[in-house]
Order: structure tokens, then sequence, then C-alpha cells
């Protein structure tokens, strides 16, 4: 596969964590239910003492982490390489510690954060390792 292609995967895998983690920062900030599938613990998830670290909601975390891995994928260089892979793979281990929590502490789950957690996190981490291989000097 291409670098070029694995650029493209990786921008688009990373819009869509934006997106994800946007919508539940926004969520969040305006106290709106969250859309959930019938019978899915979205708002327990997102009321938990979980969802926030130090007064920050964790969707702002994972909003903030995706919009700087989307500006490094744009930037290209060898350390923005680097960088976002860098962000990416801490972000795969959080969505994982995440995870741990919805299904053993909270014993809800978020559609929303198990999209992150399972799909979006690994992923983006996998484009942006790959993409290591063939870093510029």
């Amino acid at each position: 596969m291409s670098d070029r292609t694995l650029r493209l995967i990786g921008a688009a895998v990373a819009l869509a964590g934006v997106g994800v983690a946007g919508y539940l920062t926004w969520a969040h900030y305006s106290n709106a239910t969250v859309v959930c599938v019938r019978g899915g613990g979205c708002e327990t998830v997102q009321q938990s003492s979980y969802a926030e670290i130090a007064g920050v909601p964790v969707a702002l975390l994972g909003l903030l982490s995706y919009s700087a891995v989307t500006a490094l994928i744009a930037s290209d260089s060898g350390n923005a390489r680097l960088g976002a892979a860098t962000l990416a793979c801490i972000g795969v281990l959080f969505s994982g510690y995440l995870l741990v929590l919805q299904l053993f502490v909270i014993h809800a789950l978020c559609i929303w954060c198990v999209a992150n957690d399972v799909v979006i996190a690994p992923a983006l981490a996998l484009v942006t390792g790959l993409r290591l291989r063939g870093s510029p000097a």
C-alpha cells in the first residue's frame, strides 16, 4: 500500500475520530442526550465519574488528540509521522482502558465510545504505525 493511500486512510480515520469525539464533547457541554441504541448505556457512561479527568471531559481530550493527529498527518515530516504514531498508540492504550472501565466498572456500554475504542483508535494506530516504515529522512 502506498504512503499516499496510508496518509489518506489515516486522515479519514482521524477525521472520523474528530467527528465522534466532537459529538460527545458537544453533548457534554450542551447537556444534550446522546443518541444511543435502545437499551444502550450511553448516558450512564457519559455521566459516570470516569467521563472526566481533572474536570476535563474525556471526549474533549479525544477531540484534541484526533485534531492533533490530523494536523500531523497533514504536516508529513518525519517528526510529524512519529508524533502522529505516538499519539495514536497512546490513544489506543487509553481506549483500551476506557473499554475495560465500561465493561467491568461502569457496567454499561456507549456505542459511540465502543466505536472509538474498538475501531477508530486501533485503525489510526495501525495506519500511523505503518507510515513510520516509509518516514522521510
